[in-house]
Formats: structure tokens, C-alpha cells, sequence
């Protein structure tokens, strides 16, 4: 079996180096033939109401990548909930985890997938 990565970002967007290196390892691995999936819990939600507030922001051409190649594979609906984005993430090409419910590490782990959390 080979490996898969699940990026689990954390990270409040505004924290650039952090949020930055999300967008980094995802693509260094997609682009050496190795499996990624990008996942927004926490504080990382917020990236498109951020984006959308500041869309010069260094990180838009990465997200924008991202969601193109359907790298973000799914956002956190408790957090979206809490963070008042659930509605602007509901009208994304991004999954929203179940009403409630945090994005599941097990079932990530599961499929396979090694996690990164950043």
C-alpha cells in the first residue's frame, strides 16, 4: 500500500508562515507523485471569509490552487459553526464534516492516510 498524507490545518489563516506551509507540504507531495488531501479544522476555516476580506493575501494563489485540483477535501462543520464561516464554506466546492461533528482522524487513519497537523 502506498503512503497518503492528510494535512489537518489547524492554524488561524492569519498566522501566514503556519497556513503557508499547509498549502507547501500538500503541494510538495502532489507534486512528487505521492497522495494529499488537505483538511480545515479549527481556526484554518476562517480562510475563506480571510481571503475574502484581503484577496492580494500571498496565500489566495495557493487556496485557489487547492480548491481547483480538489485538494481540500473537507472543513470542519462544528468549527465553520463556531467561527460563524458555515455558510460561506457551504457555498465552496469544500466538503462541511456532519452538523456537530469534527472531521474524523479515524476514519482518516483508517483509509490509510498518515496525518499532519500543522
Amino acid at each position: 500500500m502506498s503512503i497518503k498524507y492528510a494535512i489537518v490545518a489547524l492554524v488561524d489563516p492569519s498566522d501566514h508562515p503556519r497556513i503557508y506551509h499547509a498549502f507547501l507540504y500538500l503541494f510538495e507531495l502532489k507534486n512528487n507523485g505521492i497522495e494529499a488531501e488537505l483538511y480545515l479544522d479549527g481556526a484554518a476555516v476562517k480562510i475563506i471569509e480571510e481571503l475574502e476580506k484581503n484577496p492580494s493575501d500571498v496565500i489566495k494563489p495557493l487556496y485557489d490552487r487547492a480548491v481547483r485540483e480538489g485538494l481540500i477535501k473537507e472543513a470542519c462543520g462544528f468549527c465553520a459553526n463556531a467561527f460563524g464561516v458555515k455558510e460561506k464554506i457551504s457555498k465552496s466546492d469544500i466538503l462541511l464534516s456532519r452538523e456537530g461533528e469534527h472531521i474524523s482522524i479515524s476514519k482518516l487513519a483508517k483509509d490509510g492516510f498518515q496525518i499532519i497537523t500543522i
